[in-house]
């Protein structure tokens, strides 16, 4: 399979990585700085199989349109879109639209899928709380109407992991929104999940908790395979014409509207 690249941020490294690990072969990559006319021609005129979406948030959705229209296969990194309504949109426009939600294809997430039992009750601990610099909060990444605000740029693979495990709740209660931290609690049939989720974290005091009845899983861990290793896991499924749909994002879309319209 041949890819064309829109963006060239940090993530660039681990989708090259896993490309080559899959046999794939690169022969576009633009630099959306260049301007939209830019990747709009290279989406007309590329003769790639897939065009490979990795570019600030709020772009995701009419790129992956342009691609779709165009004919391309697309794989667009989190978050797919800002809203769930686009979401479904892009799950009506085509078949070959799939996103990468990569802690999906973590061993332990597996293993968990396998142990979690309907008939149990769990406790659910995930704080997601880290340091931003000045600089990030001037970029786009600190502006809601770009990023989709803290709970969708840094909270999106947690909320669907939660979802994906334990499904969507039925109770939803929010303690504090604004522009660096969300917190609340959400109740499903067999669980009560605190979470928190938060740029405001000294630098010394970062975490990445995730507790079930208090035992700790740490999916970020290189012990545990590092993000960069799992992109492979979504290559392979591309390739296979498989990966995770737009429908897929849906119900963590829904979940953070839901959030939000109670500030």
């Amino acid at each position: 399979m041949t890819f064309s690249i829109i963006g060239t941020g940090f993530i660039l490294p681990a989708h090259i990585e896993a490309i080559r690990h899959v046999g794939g072969k690169i022969i576009d990559v633009v630099n959306t700085a260049r301007g939209e006319d830019t990747w709009r021609d290279m989406i007309k005129t590329t003769k790639a199989d897939c065009v490979v979406i990795l570019t600030p948030n709020d772009l995701h959705f009419p790129m992956a349109m342009a691609a779709a229209e165009a004919g391309k296969t697309v794989l667009c990194e989190k978050p797919l879109t800002l809203k769930s309504e686009e979401a479904k949109i892009l799950a009506e426009k085509s078949k070959n639209i799939f996103t990468v939600l990569q802690l999906r294809h973590h061993p332990l997430v597996k293993k968990l899928k396998r142990e979690i039992k309907p008939g149990e009750t769990y406790e659910i601990l995930m704080d997601i709380s880290v340091y931003r610099d000045p600089e990030y909060y001037q970029s786009w990444k600190g502006k809601t109407e770009r990023s989709g605000g803290v709970l969708i740029n840094l909270g999106i693979h947690y909320f669907d992991l939660l979802l994906h495990l334990f499904g969507e709740p039925e109770k939803i209660s929010l303690s504090a929104i604004n522009e660096k931290t969300g917190e609340g609690t959400l109740e499903g049939k067999n669980y009560r999940c605190s979470f928190k989720i938060s740029t405001d974290a000294k630098r010394d005091e970062q975490r990445r908790v995730f507790k079930i009845n208090g035992v700790s899983y740490n999916f970020s861990s290189k012990d545990n395979l590092s993000y960069e290793n799992l992109h492979k896991f979504v290559y392979e499924d591309l390739l296979k014409g498989q990966g995770n749909s737009p429908q897929d994002t849906v119900p963590s879309l829904s979940l953070i509207e839901n959030l939000y319209a109670r500030r």
